[in-house]
């Protein structure tokens, strides 16, 4: 039993359990009282295995108490946000060989290490029934591996340890340095680089034990509330109980919301009662004026456009009442664009004022400065845009449209259409800006049709617009365009979804000539003031 070593792999950033709130990498999460990668050392020295090197990355620095507490080997990848676990391998090639190789995330009930050191390389399998993102193999009368696939219906998967011989390990990477610059290797598991070369790569499947847990995501907790509140951020749960005056006890049937682009939100239910609990997300500090949200959630509350919230704080957390959404809100329903448009409009006649003052243009270049650091000379690349950019921007200056507090962030998501009520939620972008803004953003974000955004001009400005108004629109909706879309280069950098991209392109480029053409040639048009 000496003799043998583990690698255990906890390098990975796993986007299914929203980092943010939970504020610690997958492995350290507990289940049943222990924390996932700690109990799996445990077995694993029970087993006489004392050689362990854990590879670590992503929030490396919350790992490095397994050095002195459990005499563990450290070894950091830089490579885990570019490649998959094929590249953790390749740094601890040197001490691989005749080991075990474990995921952080694995949960076995029972210790699964105390067996006879195998003699041949195994994989630990398993019959599932659901197996569309699983690796499924098949398995021959001796036990050997073969025709890796993904996307089956059903099959017997790869899950679990692995354990893999010296000679295994040699001819993997054999196989490895020279192919490593083929196209899609850089991006493939361990497991993919063996089905390409299985015939040469012996490796025989063993029946996972009974007992034996993956945690992938948040819905693996989900039969174990005390499991799921164990992981949450201990300020969420605290503020939660604070205001509900209820205990951690009390807090139930906890589900991620992931519907949120700049925070992390979580329901859960407490004495019958759901409830939806913010927490900021890491790029918010670059995007929202908290102050100014405060300010503009508790006017929307006053006038009823948004009934959801409990509580909110400057430090962006906020506390509100589940709706429950018994449709979406469509563009094509007359009643939800009208109701919608009202809501906006009595927003902006409350007269509430706060200090952060929008400039889209200005917005727009600061978020497009910090997407730079990894998108290259974007100033250079847009130049040709941003002269016209400023250009029209003092025409809109010109038109002297009085600044309101906006929403600056209303498009169809955010929207809930209730059993009673519309509700429009998400005020962190709040702030002074010009009035048409906030329609602007409807057409920008969702890329509405030229019909449509007629349609919603309309209802703003309550009838036929003039000349003078569906030029400023124009104007406003080619500003908002240039806001969203290096909005989404900057959300680009950060490895989140900045799906704006695309839309507010496209809105900006149709709008941008169109509006300068009506300030510049108005005699053009035929109706004129």
């Amino acid at each position: 039993m000496s003799s043998k070593k583990a690698i255990i792999l906890a390098a990975g950033k796993s986007s299914k359990f929203f980092p943010p709130l939970y504020d610690k990498p997958k492995g350290l999460f507990e289940y049943r009282g222990e924390v996932l990668i700690e109990r799996q050392i445990r077995q694993l020295k029970e087993a006489g295995i004392n050689d362990i090197t854990v590879v670590i990355g992503y929030e490396k620095e919350q790992f490095f108490y397994l050095e002195k507490d459990f005499d563990v080997n450290l070894v950091v990848s830089t490579r885990y946000n570019d490649e998959s676990n094929l590249s953790s391998l390749d740094i601890v090639r040197d001490r691989l060989g005749n080991s075990f190789l474990c995921c952080a995330d694995h949960w076995y009930e029972s210790n699964p290490f105390l067996i006879d050191e195998p003699d041949r390389s195994i994989r630990l399998v398993s019959t599932i029934g659901d197996a569309a993102r699983e690796l499924v193999v098949d398995r021959d009368a001796e036990g050997r591996l073969s025709n890796l696939r993904s996307g089956a219906l059903n099959g017997l998967c790869m899950v679990g340890y692995a354990y893999l011989t010296q000679g295994f390990v040699d001819s993997l990477f054999k196989f490895y340095d020279a192919e490593r610059g083929y196209v899609g290797v850089k991006g493939m598991l361990w497991e993919q680089f063996w089905g390409r070369h299985a015939c040469e790569l012996p490796l025989y499947g063993k029946l996972a034990p009974e007992g034996f847990r993956e945690f992938d995501s948040l819905a693996d907790f989900r039969a174990d509330d005390v499991g799921v509140l164990a992981n949450v951020s201990h300020r969420a749960i605290t503020n939660i109980c604070r205001l509900l005056e209820c205990n951690r006890e009390s807090i139930l049937d906890i589900e991620p919301l992931n519907k949120g682009l700049t925070n992390v939100s979580f329901s859960f239910v407490v004495d019958g009662n759901r409830y939806v609990y913010r927490h900021p997300g890491a790029s918010s500090t670059n995007m929202v004026v908290r102050d100014a949200e405060v300010i503009a959630q508790k006017v929307a509350v006053d006038l009823g456009i948004d009934s959801s919230v409990i509580a909110i704080d400057e430090q962006g957390w906020k506390l509100s009442r589940y709706i429950e959404a018994v449709d979406e809100f469509s563009y094509e329903n007359p009643e939800h664009l009208a109701r919608g448009i009202t809501q906006i409009k009595e927003f902006h006649a409350s007269g509430a004022t706060c200090e952060n003052c929008i400039n889209l243009l200005d917005e727009g270049d600061r978020l497009q400065g910090l997407a730079c650091s990894k998108k290259g000379d974007l100033q250079s690349r847009f130049a040709y845009l941003h002269d016209a950019l400023v250009r029209l921007w003092h025409y809109v200056e010109l038109d002297g449209v009085p600044k309101v507090l906006c929403h600056n962030d209303t498009y169809a998501v955010n929207w809930i259409v209730g059993k009673d009520s519309l509700c429009l939620i998400d005020w962190e972008y709040a702030g002074m800006n010009d009035p048409y803004n906030d329609i602007a953003t409807l057409t920008i974000r969702d890329g509405l049709s030229r019909e449509k955004d007629e349609e919603i001009l309309h209802l703003f400005v309550g009838g036929e617009p003039t000349f003078k108004q569906r030029r400023h629109h124009y104007a406003v909706n080619t500003l908002c365009g240039w806001y969203w879309f290096n909005w989404s280069l900057f959300k680009d950098t950060l490895g989140e979804d900045g799906f704006f991209m695309l839309p507010s392109w496209r809105g900006l480029n149709t709008y941008l000539p169109l509006a300068l053409d009506m300030y510049d040639n108005p005699d053009k048009y035929q109706e004129r003031d």
